[in-house]
C-alpha cells in the first residue's frame, strides 16, 4: 500500500459514522417531547363571524385568549388549532406567550371539529407525556358525527374543556357537554364577551392545572 493510500484509510478509521435519518427523527421527536401541554382548538367556521356583543365572535375569542389564557401559561407549553373547512395550526405548540399578538384569524367555510381533535390528538401521542384541550365553538361538527367524536374521544383519554360560544341553539350543548364528561373535561356556556373571559380564567392552568396522562 502506497503511503497516500495508507493515509487515506487512517483518515477515514477515525471518522465517526453519520447518524441514519431515522436517529436524526427520532432526536428531534425526544427533543420536543414536553411533560404538559394545553391545546386550544378554535372554531374558525363562517359562523363565527356572527356577532357577540357587536363584536365578531372570532375577534372577541381570540382577545380573550390573548387577554385572559396568556398571563397564566407560564412554564407550559401551548399551541391553537383553527378548525373549519380543515384543521391546522396557526400558533404550533411552544411557550411563547407572546405569539397570540398576531391578528385575530379569519372565520370561513364550514366545522372541521372532528379533524381538528384528530390533529391535537396525534401530536399529543408523539410529543407530550400529559395534556389537556380547550375547545371552543358556537357550531356543531360537519366532517365527522357526533358519535363518531365522541367514540373516539373515549379511548384518548385526554380532557376536553367545550365551550359553547354564543346561543344554546347555535351549537348543541348536549354534544358539548357529553364531550367534556366523557373525558373528565367541563362543559360552559358563553353567551357574553364577559362570560368568556371568566370562563377562559377559570379554565387556564394556573386555576385549573386537570392534565391527563397520554395513551400511546
Amino acid at each position: 500500500m502506497t503511503t497516500q493510500s495508507t493515509e487515506l484509510a487512517n483518515k477515514l478509521s477515525s471518522l465517526t459514522p453519520k447518524p441514519s435519518t431515522k436517529s436524526l427523527l427520532d432526536g428531534i421527536t425526544l427533543m420536543h417531547r414536553v411533560d404538559k401541554v394545553l391545546i386550544i382548538l378554535l372554531d374558525g367556521s363562517g359562523s363565527m363571524l356572527s356577532a357577540m356583543d357587536n363584536r365578531k365572535k372570532i375577534e372577541v375569542a381570540w382577545q380573550v385568549l390573548k387577554d385572559d389564557l396568556m398571563p397564566n401559561m407560564i412554564g407550559w407549553t401551548y399551541g391553537v388549532i383553527l378548525f373549519n373547512d380543515y384543521a391546522y395550526w396557526i400558533v404550533y405548540p411552544q411557550q411563547d406567550t407572546t405569539a397570540l399578538a398576531i391578528t385575530s384569524p379569519s372565520a370561513t367555510g364550514r366545522t372541521a371539529m372532528g379533524m381538528g381533535l384528530r390533529v391535537a390528538w396525534q401530536w399529543v401521542k408523539t410529543h407530550a407525556k400529559e395534556a389537556r384541550f380547550i375547545l371552543l365553538s358556537d357550531g356543531m361538527p360537519t366532517d365527522m358525527s357526533k358519535q363518531e367524536i365522541l367514540d373516539t374521544a373515549k379511548v384518548n383519554n385526554i380532557p376536553i374543556d367545550t365551550v359553547g360560544i354564543g346561543q344554546g341553539n347555535d351549537y348543541d350543548p348536549i354534544f358539548l357537554q357529553s364531550l367534556s364528561s366523557i373525558t373528565g373535561g367541563i362543559f360552559s356556556e358563553a353567551s357574553s364577551v364577559k362570560l368568556l373571559s371568566e370562563t377562559i380564567l377559570k379554565l387556564s392552568p394556573s386555576q385549573r392545572p386537570l392534565l391527563g396522562e397520554v395513551k400511546k
